[in-house]
């Protein structure tokens, strides 16, 4: 058998497992053998944690946290891979009380926020994006994002936050594409100044190049603008929920990155970040 062409780093902080019902045969050991088949020393799992809306059901509930983190913790008996305990948390403004006091109860050692929903329309839908754009200008629409994108950083709940501009995912169903940074408009940079004076990161993502837009969340050129306005923590994921996902193409997210005037990623553990270089995890 061929070998598998490598599109992976040594890190993935991205990761679903089946307390996420979109990944529901993907278990911390599957990820384990891959991630060791794969040479991946360092896996994050961040099941869906979805307080309010219609996706509740999607997500880990907060009575199987404890379970959540037993089964990571059993799987890191078998393996020389070191794995972390995250969520990915849909932010809502109206739970984040509900949000903290999770937070405050477990230990976690990455708390990675989402913007899933905006003022009600779930952007990641394929029937519910366009509403979200039809009949604004795309300059007027992402000034909205990024003002909740922004509310969501001022929070200080979470460590970083997801796939900055996922509303990419189903744009080309309103505009035409591909668009650029440029077009984005000044409430990003407002969004970058808050980001970095709550010391809160990105998290780069590789799921572009399953969900159809061939390309990482950010697009090109939003690293380095957050880099020059203070942002300095960056982490790398795949965003996988299947095992056969693990890693993949987080090369491309250390090579942009690279590009883009960064020399690390970061890792969490407890809560508190560490950088590593790109050059140890590209390898």
């Amino acid at each position: 058998m061929a070998a598998e062409p490598r599109t992976w780093i040594s890190k993935d902080f991205h990761v679903h497992e089946s307390y996420s019902s979109d990944a529901p045969i993907a278990t911390p050991d599957k990820y384990c053998r891959v991630a060791e088949r794969r040479g991946i020393d360092e896996v994050c799992f961040t099941t869906h944690l979805i307080l309010t809306g219609p996706d509740v059901q999607h997500g880990i509930s907060p009575e199987k946290i404890p379970s959540y983190l037993r089964d990571i913790e059993a799987a890191q008996e078998n393996t020389e891979v070191t794995l972390r305990a995250g969520l990915e948390i849909d932010w809502f403004p109206e739970v984040e009380r509900e949000i903290e006091e999770i937070l405050d109860e477990y230990s976690l050692d990455y708390a990675l926020g989402a913007l899933h929903y905006v003022r009600g329309i779930d952007i990641g839908s394929r029937r519910r994006a366009p509403a979200f754009f039809l009949g604004k200008e795309l300059s007027d629409a992402l000034d909205i994002y990024f003002e909740e994108w922004g509310k969501a950083a001022e929070s200080g709940l979470f460590d970083v936050l997801a796939h900055p501009d996922y509303f990419r995912k189903y744009l080309s169903l309103t505009h035409e594409m591909p668009v650029s940074f440029q077009e984005y408009g000044s409430k990003v940079l407002d969004t970058f100044d808050i980001l970095s004076s709550h010391g809160v990161g990105i998290g780069v993502n590789s799921s572009g190049y399953r969900h159809g837009i061939r390309d990482l969340y950010p697009i090109k050129g939003f690293l380095r603008a957050a880099r020059e306005a203070g942002v300095e923590t960056v982490t790398v994921g795949s965003d996988c929920h299947t095992v056969g996902d693990l890693g993949r193409n987080t090369l491309r997210a250390a090579h942009r990155l690279k590009r883009e005037g960064f020399d690390y990623i970061c890792v969490f553990e407890g809560r508190k970040n560490r950088r590593v270089g790109l050059s140890e995890v590209i390898g």
